[in-house]
């Protein structure tokens, strides 16, 4: 389906255009005046119109301008019943452009967009009620765009909102006209407006023209505001660019210092030493990946501002084809797959490089741009290249991700040689990365194919001029695809970053199969992997990813922070009462079953004791204190030399059980507890992708931009990695958090997820932004890991299993009734809590849209991790 879908796109790149009509439309440029020819604005003299403009500032990071027109139409008007017709008719198209838009037919404007429904035509008597909604964002600091009747002019510190309706509406009655441009109001208004409504809104009211006033606001917005609409200004790019550049340094700088310590580690074994290596290798490449895909935008904006902009835009894009497929060929050469991928990397590297090299042969210009009159030789070329392009990425992403995985024990080996690792076949990898291939394309196809509609919904089909623009702005698109696709697809290189890490700690906890806890030399790895794979990319403040740095280190520090202040809080750092030798120092894997054994004989005491309490005879007394010596027996311990010692007053043998984890080794925690949360996650994972990806204007955003539903899967992929890595987290670190119960270690772990967001938070509060969708993942993320904290607590005692009638008594049995009760409640809360975000932070306005959504340029990208907010 895919590949036809690329099909019928190309034939749409390659078909020529339509033949222009004749008819009354083509017959208006030779009317004396093309305005009264083409709309018949004689009957729109008794119409009756109110226009209205609202700037709205506060919650969000750039300001969000709506715009309302309203027309009463008579019925008088000659192309008043047309407005009743079908959108995609040639009436509906001319009735509702005379309304809306100044003449010019296939006049076009990428700027503005409208809600569902809009604009709605409702009968009135004697006539008909036109409302045409409209919205867009202030997102850059020069030139203009166009809104409804509104014209919407764009500076550093001043904006301006004009009002210039269509000509159609020269000579009707404005009764009202509105301009409220939020706090803290207008800097001046021209003419003086008749009066004020609310706090900052000017309304005019020009009763017996027949003329729209020339109504001119000048607005000085908050700097907030005015700082988050500069996306187009040199420094503020290259400022954020540098703080996206910036973190993937720290974190290499990170990735190098820890595989250093664990090289200089003492009996170092030889898996250790070929890990800290991948690690190494990882570090400078992933420094010099990013160096390439974000150091041409910089060369080319400095040059830009310096030189000469076209002969710079023709080297952009020409440069942007090879840039990509030295990235893809890096990623290729760290994942060392077998002969056979490597030539089908090498097959589809031929055409980018002929295209790139030498493109006159196939017909394209220097700059790789398609014009409309293109021959379709070049449009196969360059579809071609790109095609085989952006396979090569994939593939080559695919080996860099096969690799690391199979290190880290993701991928099992093959079953003829057990101990042999599993290659990455052609066969499988080739048949995946032509499916996406063909995917990502089609989505892209599609998605430009809809957003040209959005904007040209009044153009006239009819014309010439349309089918040519329409062919030429398709072949801008696979233009744009063919530079900036590398822009979009390696900031996911965070998954690669992660699984690195996870292959340098699987082969650290190799060296002592029992180890209870992660070595001091593993620490810098174990704290890093936090922020890669569980922590939200967090710290761009007006829309500037200058500090995203920091988050990266304050995502470290907390966690650090959770377990330096969770020492002699945790049940295994108490001490025993005669020796004091330190708790978790004697419980070992071969203790594991007298634990086990000694706190289910607890449980059953204490049973037996809770149904004595009803009971007051002697008898029961007597038995009672049985019991009780039984329980007294049962804390007898053992030190680390053989000494006999008592366990601490406040410990139960209970919660040594669960102080242990269901597994031996910190590393068999973690990965029971990542395969628990991956469960857990399914469901969390729907929750925050609609709530990100699709509630409210995101669905349309993401609809329309070329990547969209490619984010939207990436997206579902990363936050399923993210509960994934906070089981491991949460599991590795089972020994070192604080509390007796899973729901209180899960709590710790939150907390340190949530103290980052908070930060953020506090930043965003002070920027006057919106918060998105951070109070809703950080409890999305409580919510999860409480769930795998009760679930490792019941696997502990997963041997009891088979003399429960279900998991729910077993667990009845390890919490007890109140404990349990509590957790419930505690459960019922954070779904009430999540419940109540969702709602208040229901109506978020969005954001807009990528810049490519407004004609091109530019691929968004910021640092930080893989796209976890």
């Amino acid at each position: 389906m895919a590949l036809l879908t690329l099909a019928l796109v190309l034939c749409a790149l390659v078909w020529p255009a339509r033949a222009p009509a004749t008819g009354a439309a083509g017959a208006v440029g030779a009317a004396g005046n093309p305005v009264d020819a083409a709309c018949d604005t004689a009957g729109l003299d008794r119409a009756k119109a109110s226009a209205s403009v609202r700037l709205s500032h506060g919650g969000r990071i750039h300001t969000k301008v709506n715009a309302r027109l309203t027309v009463h139409v008579p019925s008088s008007w000659k192309r008043a019943k047309s407005l009743l017709m079908s959108e995609d008719t040639d009436a509906y198209r001319t009735a509702m452009g005379c309304l809306t838009r100044p003449y010019e037919s296939q006049h076009r404007w990428w700027g503005e967009w409208r809600p569902d429904g809009s604009p709605w035509v409702k009968p009135e008597k004697g006539g008909f009620e036109v409302t045409f909604d409209t919205f867009s964002w202030i997102d850059e600091a020069t030139e203009w765009f166009a809104l409804g009747p509104w014209k919407v002019e764009r500076g550093v510190s001043r904006w301006g909102l004009l009002f210039e309706p269509a000509p159609g509406l020269d000579r009707v009655d404005w009764t009202k006209i509105l301009v409220d441009p939020g706090a803290p109001g207008a800097v001046s208004a021209e003419p003086a407006p008749t009066t004020r409504e609310g706090a900052t809104g000017l309304v005019w009211r020009p009763k017996g023209e027949k003329a729209p006033p020339p109504v001119a606001v000048r607005v000085a917005p908050r700097w907030p505001r005015s700082f988050a609409a500069q996306d187009d200004r040199l420094l503020y790019v290259n400022v954020s660019t540098a703080g996206g550049v910036t973190w993937t340094f720290v974190a290499c700088g990170i990735l190098l210092y820890a595989a250093g310590k664990v090289r200089r580690r003492p009996g170092v074994t030889g898996t250790e030493t070929q890990a800290a290596r991948t690690v190494s290798d990882w570090a400078w490449l992933s420094a010099g990946l990013v160096i390439a895909v974000n150091g041409d935008d910089v060369l080319y904006r400095l040059a830009h501002a310096v030189a000469n902009d076209e002969e710079w835009y023709d080297r952009e894009q020409r440069l942007g084809l090879p840039s990509t497929l030295g990235a893809a060929v890096l990623l290729l050469a760290f994942g060392r797959p077998r002969r056979p991928i490597l030539w089908a990397g090498a097959a589809l590297a031929v055409p980018v490089l002929a295209v790139s090299g030498v493109p006159h042969p196939f017909g394209l210009p220097t700059s790789l741009e398609l014009p409309s009159d293109a021959p379709d030789r070049a449009v196969y070329a360059l579809f071609t290249a790109q095609g085989c392009l952006t396979a090569l990425s994939l593939l080559g992403f695919t080996a860099a991700v096969w690799r690391v995985a199979r290190d880290c024990g993701l991928v099992r080996p093959r079953r003829k040689a057990p101990h042999g690792p599993r290659e990455l076949q052609l066969r499988y990898a080739g048949t995946a990365v032509v499916l996406s291939t063909g995917a990502i394309g089609a989505c892209y196809a599609m998605a430009v194919e809809r957003d040209w509609q959005r904007i040209s919904w009044l153009s006239d089909r009819g014309q010439a001029v349309y089918g040519e623009q329409h062919l030429e702005k398709l072949r801008e698109d696979l233009t744009w695809f063919s530079v900036n696709f590398q822009n979009w697809w390696f900031w996911y290189h965070w998954v690669i970053t992660g699984l690195v890490i996870l292959a340098a700690l699987r082969a650290a906890a190799a060296r002592a199969t029992e180890s209870p806890v992660a070595e001091p030399e593993d620490r810098w790895l174990f704290l890093l992997f936090f922020p890669v794979m569980v922590g939200l990319a967090l710290g761009a403040f007006g829309n500037n990813a200058l500090l995203e740095s920091l988050w990266l280190v304050l995502n470290m520090a907390t966690l650090h922070m959770v377990t330096v202040m969770a020492r002699s809080r945790t049940v295994l750092d108490h001490t025993l009462e005669v020796t004091r030798e330190r708790l978790g120092d004697t419980v070992t894997a071969a203790r594991r079953r007298d634990i086990l054994g000694r706190a289910r004989r607890y449980r059953e005491i204490h049973a037996m004791m809770r149904r004595l309490e009803s009971g007051q005879s002697d008898d029961d007394i007597l038995q009672r204190r049985l019991l009780e010596r039984e329980v007294r027996g049962l804390h007898t311990w053992t030190s680390g030399t053989g000494t006999p010692d008592r366990l601490p007053s406040q410990v139960s043998v209970v919660d040594v059980a669960l102080a242990m984890g269901p597994r031996d080794t910190w590393w068999g925690n973690g990965c029971r507890a990542a395969l628990i949360a991956c469960l857990f996650g399914l469901p969390a994972t729907a929750v925050v992708v609609w709530s990100g990806w699709i509630r409210g204007d995101n669905w349309r955003a993401n609809i329309h931009y070329g990547l969209g539903l490619p984010d939207l899967v990436t997206g579902l992929v990363s936050w399923q990695a993210c509960w994934v890595g906070a089981g491991f987290v949460l599991g590795a670190l089972w020994r070192r958090l604080p509390g007796r119960r899973g729901p209180v270690k899960a709590l710790a772990v939150a907390v340190a997820f949530a103290l980052p967001a908070g930060i953020d938070a506090l930043g965003n509060f002070l920027m006057d932004q919106g918060y998105g969708d951070t109070g809703l993942d950080v409890l999305t993320m409580l919510f999860v890991l409480t769930l795998t904290g009760i679930a490792l607590d019941l696997d502990i005692f997963r041997g009891e299993r088979r003399f429960w009638q279900s998991r729910f008594g077993l667990l009845l049995s390890v919490y007890q009734m109140r404990y349990l009760s509590l957790q419930l409640a505690y459960l019922v809360a954070q779904a009430v809590a999540m419940v109540t975000l969702w709602q208040f932070f229901s109506d978020t306005g969005g954001g807009p849209p990528p810049k490519e959504f407004e004609g091109g340029g530019g691929a968004g990208g910021g640092g930080g991790n893989g796209g976890n907010g």
